[in-house]
């Protein structure tokens, strides 16, 4: 009876421990969860994601890019409108811009999807965005006098 009894206070021990482990890794996921969300809510106020007059948003979507402390994959934001415009009259209506350096910067003051881990401001390397406008295809969804779908991806990773 006692080596049952110290079996079974082994085992406890050995189960309570692997639940103090999984609760951990279940805090850091959750820890990465919340911090990719906060890039996700970061890049979806960018002005470079809004519609501009005169189109029709079809979808807005977003991905959490996931990962753990050491490997941060990149979290994005795509919307995607039809536009009035042709294709190459659609560089009119994305809202954002280039700087002296070719780096793509928000006209709210900010590069794209980047900060430092104060919150202020930073330039990320790891930050995308693509601007992609195509004619209309007979698949699209695209409302009556539509002469363009536009697709806007940005991607980030959060603050390492």
């Amino acid at each position: 009876m006692r080596g049952r009894a110290r079996r079974l206070a082994v085992a406890t021990t050995l189960t309570a421990a692997a639940v103090v482990v999984v609760a951990a890794g279940l805090g850091a996921c959750t820890n990465t969860d919340a911090a990719d969300q906060q890039v996700i809510d970061r890049l979806l106020t960018l002005d470079v994601l809004s519609v501009p007059p005169g189109a029709a948003e079809l979808s807005r979507t977003s991905a959490k890019g996931g990962g753990n402390a050491a490997i941060r994959n990149s979290s994005t934001a795509t919307v995607v409108y039809a536009s009035p415009r042709t294709p190459a009259e659609v560089g009119q209506d994305v809202h954002a811009k280039f700087d002296a350096q070719w780096r793509f910067i928000d006209n709210r003051g900010g590069p794209i999807g980047g900060w430092q881990g104060s919150g202020a401001l930073a330039s990320d390397p790891g930050t995308v965005a693509n601007v992609v406008a195509r004619a209309v295809a007979s698949g699209d969804k695209a409302p009556a006098g539509s002469r363009s779908v536009v697709t806007v991806t940005v991607s980030a990773t959060r603050p390492g």
